[in-house]
């Protein structure tokens, strides 16, 4: 007897949770929805808010005349004053080698980034197994399925290069893979 008690009480508890799981579910949309149309929100925007670990950088950057590298290492140390080590594990690179990025962005471009509403992406995409352009580019074209002419367009670089650069990093990825 007590144990058909117990089965109804958890079989209340697990309509209760479904009833309430719908309800947040509902009301979540209902405030992604508003953010993406009012606020002009994207998707990897509001997956940032619920993550607030994940850290977004805006493509942006990467079209001016600081290398990849420069400018990924520039924007995490100024807009999210994070430390060398931090960005080094972040990026999967060597401490050392991202304090030298900084210091040569920081003297080829001492001004902070003037970013206007530039499509973001997520910094956990920059990995040790490719470079920051290859990471970049194959996250555009396989996550965005963006074209390598709107890449191009986007980084301020010639088509070809984004084809050679992709063609690069699957080389990559095929070999890591075997």
């Amino acid at each position: 007897m007590d144990l058909d008690r117990k089965k109804g009480s958890l079989d209340e508890f697990s309509i209760g949770q479904n009833q309430e799981e719908r309800f947040l579910v509902d009301i979540f949309s209902q405030i992604t929805g508003r953010l993406k149309q009012k606020y002009n929100y994207s998707y990897d925007r509001i997956v940032s808010l619920c993550d607030s670990n994940e850290r977004l950088v805006p493509i942006a950057i990467f079209s001016g005349k600081l290398s990849p590298a420069e400018a990924l290492t520039k924007y995490l140390k100024e807009n999210y004053g994070m430390e060398h080590r931090e960005i080094a594990v972040l990026i999967g690179r060597d401490k050392q080698s991202v304090w030298s990025n900084y210091k040569r962005a920081a003297r080829k471009m001492p001004w902070p980034f003037e970013i206007n509403g530039s499509m973001e992406v997520p910094a956990s995409i920059f990995n040790f197994d490719k470079s920051i352009l290859e990471s970049l580019v194959s996250y555009l074209k396989d996550v965005k399925k963006m074209r390598n002419k709107k890449i191009a367009e986007l980084l301020n670089k010639n088509p070809a290069n984004i084809w050679t650069t992709y063609s690069r990093a699957k080389k990559k990825e095929n070999k890591n893979e075997s």
